[in-house]
């Protein structure tokens, strides 16, 4: 069978005698009357019409003296017949061909006919060809019609061939367009204004979330992408606009999962003078609106195995209710040793949860997966809504909404606080969140307390992802977005074809250390923590997963690595050893390989058992997993011995204890030996970091 390159070269010699005959393999001017689509929806009336039509060709059959070409434009395939009669006296200038030529042509090009419309013998509506014009030469053959395109890696990486090939995805992105077209008709007929804002911001706002850092030279100085429309679309309100709205891209820096892009589009929408239970009977109309425009008819859809009826009235839940039914507490009236319990109760470990909000929040995501929907979640408690107004007669809650569909929030609907007293304190608060370690506790924006003081009138506002399109194609992130983000990588027959683009992009293949992360997924930090949980339930070994975590990450930040990546790496090295001690690691690195996970991750767990696995670590992650797995077991074992713990430990004297091969005898010191080794630093300074953060995390 040919390799790529051969039918390239194959491609490249029919070029150079289509130039040859004079003829222009790529120009710029073409003409089409009418789609093909149009034509075979309107064949009775254009039968016997001379037109002209374009497309890609799909197949090319010859018969002697008559040739049959299918082409396809973006709304469907036509048939061209061609006879050697015909197509004669062609014009080489207009790049024209004559039937003689037809063999410089090949599935892949684009070309343009002249012909009559008209219906062959066996009824099928076609072209009777007259002219035939080359539009653009293809140099690589297609992927084959029949079977279509199904390897994934190349259908994400190279979607134009994934669109061009499969008709279901080409499909679906033109839904996608309708649903986004959708959404701007139903607010311009609302009066409302699109105005974009920033996508460049000095203070993250508006959500919870990891933002990503770049530098604007002009000014020396660091800015954030935004995570949120938020705050800068209620900078207009504030303004005098009274209804404003903003369509496109937010950045949040968090894993890649099935439901969540650190790229994606979102819409917000701000609406002056508007209560938030007007907002939740728009935001209904809303998704009827896009579900009619996009979908017609179509009211049940299957989305993730839930079975969602759009036709049925949308469910009101109360949030305070559901959580006295399902675990019998009273969230406006309880501590954290009450949320404790009932974790307990649950089996369910603190985890992250280092503070009120955080807790309710994770026992609120347990039932939310049990609801089909639609519905919508109301009487939020106001701590985990800083940015929303409270209720006048009840100032613990909320006035805010979520709509929940199959088992997931899909939005974001509250009363805007337009107190800058009171923003200003739910700032300071989420500050002291912050300090006591939580990264994704929202940022204080003074100027916004600012614009807030001059005077916001009361304003509703709503916000959501393309994740609704997601869910209603029942697609994974990536399968819902043209171009999804992936790690870059020159494929072996790029590399044969152009052996000058290694050294050109050397660059960036070695930022990838060794490890192709192909399109691989990596969960976010819930569902990482989750997984973890569901697999182990000794309190020591989670506490052992959680401080290798925190130091990796810490590591990542000094050496530019992926943050997340280096975490939940940290996180799950040691998934199946409490189920599968004996197995321990290959029972994770095969969980890990069903799930997709990327290949750094499942490297760094096989390396980190080197000495059963035999494979050495080769990437800096692998190295750091080697280096800290059981010396940060041996840190904390020494602590657990002194009487003043981690405080005032020196490295000198954990190296001393290093020695001592007595105590905790069961760690292995030969591979931590080895680890260091492999990574490169300094033992004292490796310790010096883990105490460290050892400290950090037992706080």
């Amino acid at each position: 069978m040919a390799t790529l390159k051969e039918l390239r070269e194959s491609r490249l010699h029919k070029l150079a005698e289509i130039k040859k005959l004079g003829i222009d393999p790529f120009p710029a001017i073409s003409h089409k009357d009418y789609s093909n689509k149009h034509i075979l929806e309107n064949f009775d009336s254009l039968e016997g019409n001379e037109v002209n039509v374009t497309g890609r060709i799909f197949s090319i059959r010859g018969h002697g003296k008559l040739s049959f070409i299918d082409i396809k434009d973006a709304s469907s395939t036509l048939q061209l017949v061609l006879k050697e009669v015909d197509i004669v006296n062609a014009d080489y200038k207009y790049s024209e061909l004559n039937f003689s030529d037809l063999h410089l042509l090949d599935t892949g090009d684009f070309i343009e006919a002249t012909g009559k419309v008209f219906k062959t013998q066996r009824g099928e509506k076609s072209i009777e060809v007259l002219k035939i014009r080359l539009l653009t030469k293809s140099l690589r053959p297609m992927p084959d019609k029949w079977d279509g395109l199904k390897d994934k890696e190349t259908r994400l990486r190279r979607r134009y061939l994934d669109t061009t090939i499969n008709q279901d995805v080409f499909d679906r992105f033109v839904r996608r367009a309708k649903f986004w077209e959708a959404t701007r008709l139903f607010l311009r007929e609302r009066g409302f204004l699109e105005i974009n804002v920033p996508v460049l911001e000095q203070i993250p706002g508006g959500a919870d979330a990891n933002p990503f850092i770049t530098h604007m030279d002009a000014v020396d100085q660091d800015f954030f992408l935004r995570i949120s429309h938020e705050l800068q679309l209620k900078r207009l309100i504030g303004g005098g606009y009274e209804k404003v709205y903003e369509i496109g891209p937010r950045f949040r820096n968090e894993g890649l999962s099935d439901e969540h892009l650190p790229e994606h589009m979102a819409m917000e929408f701000y609406w002056a003078y508007a209560s938030w239970s007007e907002g939740m009977e728009m935001v209904k109309d809303m998704f009827n609106y896009i579900i009619n425009y996009v979908y017609g008819e179509k009211k049940i859809f299957n989305i993730k195995g839930y079975e969602v009826d759009f036709s049925k009235e949308w469910e009101i839940i109360d949030f305070n209710n559901i959580m006295k039914e399902r675990f019998g507490l009273d969230i406006h009236n309880c501590s954290l040793k009450d949320l404790e319990e009932v974790f307990k109760k649950e089996k369910l470990p603190m985890k992250d949860c280092v503070n009120i909000p955080r807790a309710v929040d994770t026992l609120w995501k347990k039932i939310r997966k049990t609801i089909i929907g639609p519905a919508f979640l109301v009487n939020h408690p106001k701590y985990i809504s800083p940015l929303s107004k409270a209720k006048i007669e009840e100032l613990h809650i909320a006035e805010r909404f979520q709509p929940i569909i199959a088992g997931s929030e899909l939005g974001n609907g509250w009363s805007e606080n337009n107190n800058p007293l009171d923003q200003l304190n739910s700032f300071m608060e989420q500050q002291k969140m912050r300090e006591a370690g939580d990264n994704e506790a929202q940022w204080l924006d003074i100027d916004y307390i600012e614009m807030l003081e001059y005077g916001m009138p009361p304003t509703f506002g709503w916000g959501h992802s393309e994740r609704v399109f997601w869910f209603l194609e029942d697609v994974t992130a990536r399968e819902g977005v043209p171009f999804p983000q992936l790690k870059f990588e020159l494929d072996d027959s790029t590399k044969e074809i152009y052996p000058f683009v290694s050294e050109v992009y050397k660059f960036k293949e070695d930022k990838n250390d060794f490890i192709s992360d192909n399109l691989n997924i990596l969960i976010n930090r819930d569902e990482a923590h989750d997984l973890l949980e569901e697999h182990v339930h000794d309190e020591y070994q989670l506490k052992h997963s959680k401080m290798v975590a925190s130091v990796l990450e810490k590591y990542s930040e000094m050496f530019g690595g992926n943050k997340d990546l280096w975490y939940i790496t940290g996180l799950l090295h040691d998934l199946d050893y409490y189920e599968y001690p004996e197995q321990h690691p290959e029972v994770a690195i095969k969980w890990f390989e069903e799930k997709k996970f990327p290949n750094e991750l499942i490297h760094a767990v096989k390396a980190h058992a080197f000495s059963k696995t035999g494979e050495e670590p080769k990437t800096k992650l692998a190295a750091c997993l080697l280096a800290t797995d059981e010396l940060c077991g041996f840190v904390w074992a020494y602590s657990l011995m002194r009487p003043n713990g981690l405080d005032g430990m020196e490295a000198s004297s954990v190296l001393k204890k290093f020695k001592d091969k007595t105590f905790a005898a069961k760690i292995d010191r030969e591979e931590i030996s080895r680890g260091v080794e492999f990574f490169q630093v300094d033992m004292k300074e490796h310790i010096e970091l883990i105490i460290s953060v050892l400290k950090e995390f037992k706080k």
